[in-house]
């Protein structure tokens, strides 16, 4: 391992990676501050690397649990699927702009709690797209431990004609 000496080509995939930051992606996805829970992300091809610090100052800390705050599971998959989001506008089909949907999750599971001041590695890899629906695997990991794991997350990539409907958008088959 190590760095690459001067004149060693970077490989297809560090090549093909793309850093975005948290202004960047706030301004790729519709979640907003305070429930946008990434921070910043590595993009590759069919993967989205990701990390999200837990500041403690969260509302849903106040009340899940006051005394012992502890990150709901919810917000961690969520997390995740954000992560599958902004895939979906960065790499997927570039020209939609409608709706995103969480549609499934298979096989959760968790391993351990977060709390403040935990940063959040969170990485998504592509499964398959088929028409208007991608499907990610995904886990969460604190400190290279493992906290939570998703077998397989489902979004669905909605656009809007002109008179209003939800049409189903198209990512191709990957």
């Amino acid at each position: 391992m190590g760095e690459r000496g001067p004149g060693q080509a970077a490989s297809a995939s560090e090549a093909a990676t793309r850093t975005f930051s948290r202004d960047q992606i706030e301004k790729l996805l519709p979640q907003k501050p305070p429930f946008l829970f990434l921070d910043e992300a590595d993009l590759e091809e069919r993967r989205v690397r990701a990390s999200y610090l837990l500041r403690g100052e969260e509302d849903f800390f106040r009340g899940h649990f006051p005394g012992n705050p502890t990150t709901p599971a919810a917000i961690v998959f969520e997390a995740l699927g954000q992560a599958g989001c902004l895939w979906l506008r960065a790499v997927g089909d570039k020209r939609a702009s409608g709706e995103i949907l969480f549609a499934a999750s298979d096989g959760a599971r968790f391993f351990r709690k977060t709390c403040p001041g935990d940063r959040l590695a969170l990485e998504v890899v592509l499964l398959r797209t088929l028409g208007r629906v991608a499907t990610f695997s995904g886990k969460v990991s604190v400190r290279g431990e493992e906290v939570a794991r998703v077998k397989r997350l489902t979004l669905i990539l909605l656009e809007e004609n002109g008179d209003g409907r939800k049409l189903a958008g198209d990512l191709s088959r990957r």
